[in-house]
């Protein structure tokens, strides 16, 4: 490994690390009073990554990519990165760095990373998504093109500079991303997770040492500061939120949970109560995303979200709308209690429960007999799309399983 290789890994190693994609055993042998998974469940689970693995290696097109898409590819890229998978290592370390040539195909201009040109494609999800695994990935080759992503992630952040569409800071969009750099008026919670997670995995690109110049950082913290606005205009706590639509009783089932966006104000009657519902998925990743932003556990904003999370816990489906997004419902699940650190969840009626336990008995009872794994009740959110949902999968089982994964 180079000097300059080692330097840009142990620069983001720290942020994976706290963000639930990485952690050694040596770090979870620390945690002495943390419950152990059973020996024969991770057993179970290893080989059930590895299955997963195999599935998707055999998937990846001759170009590199999955489903001839960048952002799917990365997904993959990443779950194979951190499967820590044993057998044939250099088969899975060949798919990455296949999959990472693909993706830097569709750099442009701007620093966004994406299909540019074509309908119905999203240039932040996507750069937000790609962003995050060259972070991961941690190739010196890559940093110029990580600081264009992120500095194109910034950039679509609304506030009073949006491109054609500004934004004031009393609208409750302000500190939002939407689904492009201009915005439009629109921002919405998973756009927004997507990129604060990017972006907090390359905040070192930002800080000293790396820092290149003091503004880059001035806008940095900014950022972070005006997404915290956002988010808590999204979440239904009265304390620190000033909507009209905010939820005061405690006993609501909305109360500390999260809604995926503004509320629409040519939204008719129905539709705006049923927009304004929290629910599972954007619950946890307002949480996940608001400790990447550096609150506190006991800030009244994680407690609230983290005891909506404990009255609605479930991996069975996607809290407050079924069977939809349920494998991106299991992803923010695992990764907001990786990042929260707490092994367990105690639920209203006393019981404990051991999420990571719970994330891998759940994925194991849904993986398919050849290794893959799509939703089969509904496929919304892309979510018929085995290369898509087993990715999802992978990434979910190795943020539960991460203290039990060896470097290689």
């Amino acid at each position: 490994m180079s000097i300059m290789k080692k330097c840009l890994g142990m620069a983001v190693m720290s942020a994976l690390m706290v963000s639930g994609y990485r952690m050694s055993a040596a770090d979870a042998e620390k945690k002495d009073d943390a419950p152990k998974l059973e020996e024969q469940l991770v057993k179970d689970a290893k080989a059930s990554i590895q299955k997963g693995v195999n599935f998707l290696t055999d998937k990846q097109g001759e170009d590199g990519a999955w489903c001839r898409h960048p952002a799917i590819t990365a997904l993959a890229c990443t779950a194979l990165l951190n499967s820590k998978s044993e057998q044939n290592p250099e088969i899975r370390k060949a798919a990455v760095e296949k999959g990472r040539k693909f993706i830097l195909t569709f750099v442009q201009k701007d620093g966004s990373i994406w299909v540019a040109g074509q309908q119905r494609e999203f240039p932040t999800y996507t750069t937000a998504i790609v962003l995050t695994f060259l972070a991961i990935n941690a190739n010196p080759e890559d940093e110029e093109i990580m600081r264009g992503a992120r500095k194109y992630l910034l950039a679509c952040q609304l506030d009073e500079n949006t491109p054609g569409s500004p934004v004031k800071p009393d609208d409750p969009a302000y500190g939002g991303i939407g689904y492009a750099k201009d915005g439009k008026g629109h921002a919405d919670l998973s756009n927004t997770q997507w990129a604060l997670e990017a972006l907090y995995l390359t905040e070192y690109l930002d800080k000293e040492p790396k820092a290149k110049n003091p503004e880059d950082t001035r806008k940095s913290d900014l950022a972070w500061k005006n997404a915290v606005q956002f988010m808590s205009r999204l979440q239904h706590l009265p304390e620190s939120n000033d909507q009209v639509w905010v939820v005061k009783d405690k006993n609501d089932p909305n109360y500390g949970g999260f809604i995926y966006k503004p509320e629409d104000s040519k939204m008719d009657d129905k539709f705006k109560e049923q927009g304004l519902r929290a629910y599972g998925s954007m619950t946890y990743a307002g949480l996940k995303s608001m400790i990447y932003a550096k609150l506190k556990k006991d800030d009244p904003r994680i407690k609230a979200a983290t005891e909506w999370a404990a009255s609605h816990y479930t991996l069975d489906e996607n809290p407050g709308v079924g069977p939809a997004g349920h494998y991106y419902y299991i992803t923010t699940f695992a990764k907001a209690h990786a990042v929260l650190g707490d092994e367990s969840v105690e639920t209203p009626d006393k019981q404990k429960h051991l999420w990571r336990a719970d994330v891998l008995r759940k994925l194991l009872s849904l993986q398919k007999e050849n290794g893959e794994w799509y939703n089969d009740k509904h496929g919304r959110f892309m979510e018929a799309i085995p290369e898509l949902v087993t990715s999802y999968s992978l990434i979910s089982m190795e943020s539960a399983l991460q203290p039990y994964l060896v470097n290689p």
